[in-house]
């Protein structure tokens, strides 16, 4: 019995995981990918270490526009959660370890998922084409219900091209136009995963600073989701981890034309009355030093307290807040409460970001409304969908590569099996 075929666009995390899964169910399967190899993405995950998954996985991490798609992701990250992840991959020869939930390669290095990955594709039968630009040359065949790739033919499609992210690695949206050529919506990619831009006067003076703060962003005045961790403070503006989580809601907000701004305390953990009590306490031992400026003063008597860059940032603030300082009440209480209300709350204007083509990965891409709960086309029988192309994407962490793994099974093994039928509802 003549065996299904099935072409998979794109040899990265979510198409080599398709490939593998179908390959593994019977069909004949072959990987098209217009770079000269595969999985280049993959080798740049996790600063080179590749962060494969997490054991701490919850679908509060994701974000979708609709409530069918949050459905949908719900439902394939249950079908192969990260357990099944991690057995997949010991089963193919890859040790890993846990730290602290965060999932990588024994080796500590990216290279050797992809190697695994590429050469249990091979161990399979899984077929390679690289250099191979399939926009020009896809089609379906009406008659037979095919896809045609140049002179070959197929009786199944997944398309796993990734998104618009990480240009240099192959992911340059034509995965999106091959989406609308079988009638699928796109939402607008955006950047998810990026730095965040500021125009506050002197902010650069803080660049290359790093510290332990909590972030609250703002849109229009109002809280939109907060984050703790390292903060890394650019001439630019913010980044670090907590960042990139916030990165997608400031995003969207300013896409949408509305007020973003962001709120650090760089004293998390702390209680704001203790703070200004050793302000007081420290503003009160004045030495016989004659400093030129009030924040030169401020700064000799409050040094221990944060980097001393952030302390420099925060006096020049309050030192030009001039009515604040001349209202009411001794002068060391009212020095401590500015710069203690600083330390805790400092917002900033948020009027940029990182450009799509830089981002981690892609928000937005192919709506679940066109989608299955086994990632069919609703559209057009015989295709598939997997990975970041989705709109569907994570926060930092092993999250979104999880997604990838997910969406690659259920994908290959909705492929292996019968056509879906027009007009099937999500699972």
């Amino acid at each position: 019995m003549k065996k299904r075929s099935i072409a998979v666009i794109g040899a990265g995390a979510a198409g080599m995981m398709a490939a593998v899964t179908a390959a593994r169910a019977g069909a004949a399967v072959t990987i098209y990918e217009h770079r000269s190899e595969a999985g280049r993405k993959l080798l740049m995950t996790g600063n080179g270490k590749c962060n494969l998954t997490n054991t701490r996985m919850r679908t509060s991490y994701y974000y979708c526009t609709s409530e069918d798609g949050k459905q949908i992701v719900r439902t394939v990250l249950a079908e192969f959660d990260e357990t099944r992840t991690l057995s997949f991959f010991h089963e193919i020869g890859l040790l890993t370890y846990d730290r602290d939930g965060y999932v990588y390669p024994q080796s500590e290095q990216a290279v050797t998922v992809r190697d695994v990955l590429v050469r249990e594709c091979r161990y399979c039968g899984v077929k390679f084409r690289y250099d191979t630009d399939v926009y020009p040359l896809l089609c379906r065949e009406e008659a037979t219900g095919q896809f045609v790739i140049g002179k070959e033919r197929y009786d199944r499609l997944i398309l796993a091209c990734g998104g618009k992210s990480e240009r240099q690695t192959g992911s340059d949206g034509s995965g999106y136009e091959l989406a609308k050529r079988f009638g699928h919506r796109i939402l607008t990619p955006l950047p998810a995963l990026v730095p965040l831009y500021t125009n506050e006067p002197d902010w650069q003076s803080m660049a290359g600073v790093r510290a332990k703060a909590r972030i609250c962003l703002l849109v229009e005045g109002r809280a939109a989701g907060d984050a703790a961790g390292e903060l890394q403070m650019t001439a630019q503006g913010i980044s670090g981890i907590p960042v990139l989580e916030l990165s997608r809601i400031a995003v969207h907000a300013i896409h949408k034309g509305k007020r973003v701004e962001a709120e650090i305390c760089f004293l998390n953990g702390r209680e704001p009355a203790e703070i200004v009590a050793l302000l007081r306490h420290m503003l009160a031992r004045g030495d016989a030093e004659d400093r030129e400026s009030l924040a030169d003063r401020l700064q000799g008597r409050l040094t221990g307290t944060v980097n001393a860059r952030i302390l420099s940032f925060i006096l020049r603030r309050v030192c030009n807040d001039r009515e604040r300082l001349h209202n009411g009440g001794p002068e060391d209480d009212r020095l401590a409460a500015a710069v203690a209300q600083q330390l805790f709350s400092c917002r900033i204007p948020i009027n940029g970001h990182g450009k799509l083509e830089h981002a981690q990965v892609t928000s937005g891409g192919v709506s679940f409304d066109g989608v299955t709960g086994q990632l069919g086309s609703r559209l057009c029988e015989g295709l598939f969908f997997a990975g970041e192309m989705l709109d569907v994407d994570g926060i930092c962490g092993g999250y979104n590569l999880q997604w990838a793994w997910s969406s690659g099974y259920v994908a290959g093994t909705g492929a292996a099996k019968e056509c879906v039928k027009k007009g099937e509802r999500p699972a």
